[in-house]
């Protein structure tokens, strides 16, 4: 009996056992979210589940951006999307944070807790996502007027983001827009904002798919609408609109940002902290693009008068614009940095100080540059190289040269030519971490495509193709998170260069035994 008795305890144990594993498995179902590995290149991107084919183990996809290829997914090769994706509650979020008045500010944004680097301070949904799709005949209404006659601003999202609140919101919704900092709280109703309700009083099949009737617009009120979209939107990620959240509009801009974000769910504001932050710091973001970081104290204190305002963070705040390098016209090593005074510093190397005629002449050269760096082509590759070479003669560590050398590699890697491509990539790289040395997906990208030249032209410096993957990786998951698609990348590239070096020790190996036999 005893052998029989100890053969049903293993068939029991067999049978807990696959019951156990079976209760393991992913119970997916249709219309789940989930990060799925795309095979065209080992990447992951989000998803949302079609159906499930159980006994396959797989499932079939939709991607995000709609590609059709590659969409029937393993098991093994989906993730549930990180909770840190998911738009937080109000009191949640509140307790993270709060707001303060300042006095030369206004109202500002700052952490009640401390954060490391690449920790998600909160996540925020939006008020509204105003996209063309959510009235397309008001959209295509005001894009004719444009056509017509253009728009003060440029564009005609603003004004459909403000009509679109004034009839798609309730009233708390929108006393939260109406609340939000515009340089003119009294501004009057502008010829824009009256001609386009006077357009919309005339067009009558509008005027009734809109209830104007019901809800009649105030031309004053829907102003003050178009400058609260006007200074505290986002541009969409995806699509052709503007998105508004609550809290994050309180951050202020800083050319040295405390914060970084990228995008979560159903357009959720993932805000992290890019440095350490310690309880009362305040929460500062970028108004400007990565690029625009990389560029003169000048240029973004230029740029940032969008918002009508002088950014005077401690980068705008520095004497000295080490993004502005001059050669050394005694030495031709050292360099000369600007400095706000309009003068150049001591050469760094000779110790030399440039004449004030000296100085009069480089400033001059240099304004001249700028415009015509600025007028460049970057298709007319050989013009963009005449002005590249003889600007080296001038400047050394100056951002005209980062932006050519960008202009330099992208045509460098379209028609592969190695040599160029890597020489003015590491030139990016080097200007970028010597002028502003915090993590940019500029930067991590700049990496993540080193790397790749180094993996596919030089196989002997494996080792050094790891260091820029692992670079890259550890700044994205900084940015976005460690479950992000821009960090799978350069975790998947590091995985298979990882993984080819092993099997090739590995072939070494057994070759050097086989010639031992």
């Amino acid at each position: 009996m005893a052998p029989k008795a100890d053969g049903v305890e293993q068939v029991a144990v067999e049978q807990n056992s696959s019951t156990n594993d079976e209760s393991m498995e992913p119970h997916w179902k249709q219309g789940d979210r989930v990060h799925a590995q795309w095979r065209g290149n080992g990447c992951y991107y989000l998803a949302t589940v079609n159906e499930v084919y159980a006994a396959k183990r797989a499932v079939l996809i939709t991607w995000d951006d709609e590609d059709g290829s590659h969409r029937e997914i393993s098991f093994d090769n989906i993730m549930e999307p990180a909770e840190e994706t998911q738009a937080w509650n109000t009191k949640r979020i509140d307790r993270r944070v709060n707001v303060q008045d300042t006095p030369d500010k206004g109202r500002c944004l700052y952490t009640n807790e401390v954060s490391d680097p690449g920790q998600v301070v909160f996540v925020e949904k939006p008020c509204l996502v105003a996209l063309p799709g959510l009235s397309q005949n008001l959209w295509n209404h005001l894009t004719k007027m444009h056509e017509a006659t253009p728009l003060q601003l440029g564009t005609v999202t603003f004004h459909f983001a403000a009509l679109l609140s004034e009839l798609q919101l309730d009233k708390t919704s929108i006393g939260i827009i109406m609340d939000k900092y515009v340089p003119d709280p009294d501004e009057e109703p502008g010829d824009d904002v009256v001609r386009i309700m006077q357009s919309i009083e005339e067009n009558k099949e509008l005027k009734e798919e809109l209830k104007l009737d019901e809800r009649p617009l105030d031309p004053r009120k829907l102003q003050r609408l178009v400058s609260a979209w006007r200074y505290n939107s986002f541009g969409h990620h995806k699509e052709d609109g503007l998105v508004l959240y609550n809290r994050i509009s309180m951050c202020s801009h800083s050319c040295d940002p405390t914060c970084c974000w990228s995008y979560g769910e159903d357009d959720a504001f993932v805000l992290r902290s890019r440095i350490s932050l310690k309880k009362g710091d305040e929460l500062t973001i970028s108004y400007l693009q990565d690029e625009d970081l990389l560029k003169s104290t000048a240029v973004r204190q230029q740029k940032l008068q969008n918002w009508r305002f002088t950014c005077a963070c401690p980068r705008c705040k520095l004497y000295v614009d080490e993004g502005r390098g001059f050669r050394c016209r005694k030495c031709r090593v050292g360099v000369l940095y600007a400095t706000t005074g309009s003068t150049l510093e001591p050469c760094r190397v000779c110790n030399s100080v440039p004449s004030p005629d000296e100085t009069q002449m480089l400033i001059h050269l240099e304004e001249e540059y700028v415009t015509r760096v600025e007028s460049l082509d970057k298709t007319d590759v050989p013009d963009v190289e005449r002005v590249y070479i003889a600007a080296l003669d001038i400047f050394e560590r100056h951002w005209i040269l980062y932006v050519m050398d960008t202009m330099l590699w992208e045509a460098a890697k379209e028609k592969n030519i190695v040599d160029s491509m890597m020489e003015h990539q590491r030139r990016r790289i080097d200007f970028h971490e010597h002028y502003y040395c915090r993590p940019t997906f500029i930067l991590a990208w700049c990496r993540e495509e080193f790397g790749d030249c180094l993996n596919a032209n030089m196989p002997n410096r494996k080792w050094q193709c790891t260091q820029e993957y692992q670079r890259a990786y550890q700044m994205l998951a900084i940015l976005c998170g460690t479950n992000h698609q821009y960090t799978a990348g350069p975790y998947n590239k590091l995985w298979q260069v990882n993984g080819a070096a092993e099997a090739a020790k590995e072939a070494s190996k057994k070759e050097g035994e086989g010639g031992s036999t």
